[in-house]
Parts: structure tokens; sequence; C-alpha cells
């Protein structure tokens, strides 16, 4: 099976889609060399990439490939492995194959991927370093792509604290790309991993590095924006995430700041506002209802019971009475900082207890 997966992959331009195609026909793995070109067409590959699939078996280059991977400790994880990642798998576009070099196969866990612009500024790099100290500092692992900016800081926090963090890579995992994070990858492979769906020796073309993107945000179960231009990569990552269902997180950056409007704008079209790392973290996966007390009432009959901060009650209570309000009429009317409402809106959204009526409004869900 993996010798078939491997031919697919090196045309680089198909995923998972086509491998379950390839099942339906019902035909062994083996037939996909055996079946040649008229096969190939019939699942709907290209001519420009049945040529190249010719080149590869012609070349003998599979088994070079796979020499080679075992030489570098390379291990390679088909979609059909019991430890590919299974978050990865809910992307359509799931990569059929990923290369993985390091001393972890798989992360365990919690897995936060953490996103942002290459130039990135002082104060945005000192969170995404903050963050990922913290990320590892509370049991979960960081994801990233390796490069310059936001990436490089968020790997080298989770490191500086043991943490577990891998980077996923737009080149082969045998590449070094940048350059100056050699010595990062090089700490990287030594507790956690390097990831890519890309063939060994594959160079750093720009195109790859959106496309890479996806398995970010499928590896993980929260995306983390730091700084982020409207045009980017990181947008890439967050886009993907929203559409898997995922949380995303953006930093609140300067307003009017250009390496700031991608991110600024996220949390203008409802991601969550990373305010402060205990909001972060303090909030469980949506998928677990941790913010209920189960109680057994009178005659055995089990109750829940919504637990909720004195801030939170108060706040709650004043939307019961008074419906839609803002940010400023809360705070008002509760004699509190905008700053403290702000905090416990966010996390009262996170529960599902409150929702943005508008920008700047909340309203209590029904």
């Amino acid at each position: 099976m993996i010798k078939a997966m491997l031919l697919l992959n090196y045309c680089q331009s198909y995923d998972v889609r086509l491998w379950q195609h390839f099942e339906e026909t019902g035909l062994e793995p083996s037939a996909l060399a055996d079946g040649g070109p008229s096969l190939w067409e019939s699942i709907g590959i290209n001519e420009r990439n049945r040529d190249l699939m010719v080149k590869a078996l012609s070349s003998d280059w599979i088994d070079r490939e796979l020499e080679t991977c075992e030489k570098l400790g390379v291990r390679l994880v088909t979609c059909r492995d019991a430890i590919y990642p299974a978050n990865l798998l809910d992307m359509k576009d799931a990569p059929i194959i990923l290369y993985i070099r390091g001393a972890r196969f798989s992360l365990p866990g919690r897995v936060v991927g953490v996103v942002g612009t290459r130039r990135c500024s002082a104060y945005a790099g000192k969170v995404a370093r903050e963050f990922g100290k913290n990320a590892a500092l509370r049991g979960w692992s960081v994801v990233s792509g390796g490069a310059k900016g936001i990436d490089g800081f968020a790997h080298v926090g989770c490191l500086d604290e043991n943490g577990l963090t891998a980077a996923v890579l737009g080149t082969g995992v045998d590449v070094t790309y940048p350059s100056e994070h050699r010595g990062l990858f090089e700490r990287v492979r030594e507790t956690g991993a390097l990831f890519s769906e890309y063939p060994l020796g594959t160079g750093g073309e720009s195109w790859r590095f959106p496309k890479r993107n996806r398995i970010i945000a499928g590896i993980s179960s929260r995306t983390v924006v730091v700084e982020a231009p409207h045009k980017s990569g990181a947008m890439i990552t967050a886009r993907h995430a929203a559409e898997a269902g995922r949380e995303v997180w953006a930093v609140p950056g300067r307003i009017g700041d250009p390496l700031c409007r991608g991110s600024n704008r996220l949390i203008f079209d409802g991601a969550f506002p990373l305010i402060d790392m205990e909001t972060f973290f303090g909030t469980p996966d949506p998928q677990k209802n941790l913010f209920y007390d189960d109680f057994e009432g009178q005659g055995g009959a089990k109750k829940e019971v919504l637990k909720l901060t004195g801030i939170e009650k108060t706040l709650v209570a004043l939307l019961t009475n008074h419906g839609d309000r803002t940010i400023d009429n809360l705070a008002g009317e509760a004699k509190m900082s905008a700053a403290e409402v702000f905090k416990a809106m966010s996390i009262l959204s996170l529960r599902g207890v409150v929702f943005s009526s508008g920008p700047g409004r909340y309203r209590l869900v029904d």
C-alpha cells in the first residue's frame, strides 16, 4: 500500500479523496502501478500526472525514496495508518501520506496551532514565545510552520519549557528552510517532529507553503493567529480551521497597522480574542461539557447546574433583565471595567451562554 500511495504523492497534486476513489474500485493497492496509464486515467489522473507516474516507476524513484527514508530515520505514515493524526482526517483534502522525522510520530493530548507573519513586531514575537511557553507548561503540544517570525517564536517558547512541538514544513523534511532555522529544526526533532507531505529533497517554492497550512489547521484543535496581514498564510490557516469547525483565536493588534489587519479582522468576524493566557488555557474543549456540575436531585434524578463566577452571574443577570447590551452598557451597570466585562463575556461566549448579536453587543443564548 505504501508504494502505491508514494506513487500518487509523487505528483504532489492529490489528496485522500483520490485514494478513497481508488479504494472504491475494489482493486488491490499493487494494481495502481500494474494498471498503468489506462487505469490512472479511469480514476481521474490527468495526462501531466500520468507522465510523472510513468517517470517515477521507470526511474525506481519509489525504492530509492524508501531507502533514503530509512537512512534518515523518516517514517512514512499513510492516511490508513493508526498513528495518522485523527483530526487531520476531518479535512476533506487531507494528505495521502506524511513524512515524519523526529522523536515522535504523533502528538499526544491537546494540540494548538500557532501562526502569524514572518515579519512580526517585537511585541507579537514576545506574545508568540510566551504562548509557546504557557502551552508547554500546561501540557499542550504546539504546531506551527517552522518559518521566521511568529512560527519560530512559538516553537522556541515551547521548547524552552521542554514542551512538545511539531513543525509542518513546506519542503521535504530533509530540507532546512529557512537556513537560519537549522538549529531550531534540530531542537524540534530531538523531542517532537518535522512533518511534511512533500517528497524528500523538495525545495521551498512559494506555492507549497499555503498548501501545507491546511495540515497545521487539521492537526490542531485550536488555531491561534498572533499577528497577520489581511492577505497571508496565517489567514489561510485560520480559514481552513474555521471551515473544519475548529476554534480560531486571534491576538488583538494595533488599529491601522497593516501587520494586524488580518488578525483584527478575524476578531471582528467572530474569532475569539486572546486577551490573556488564563482565558485561553482555562477554556475547555467545547466537546467536553466542563462548565456544569452533576449532582443527585430528589429521587436520584440527575440535574445540571451551570458554574459561574460572581462577575459572570452579575452579567448574566443584567442580560436576563435588559436583553442585548454592549460592553460599555454592562461595564457601567455592573460597575466594572470594560476589560473585566470583555474577558468575562469572551468566556461566557465560549461556554455557549451568550453570543455576539453585533459588534460589541451580546445576548443570552435562548
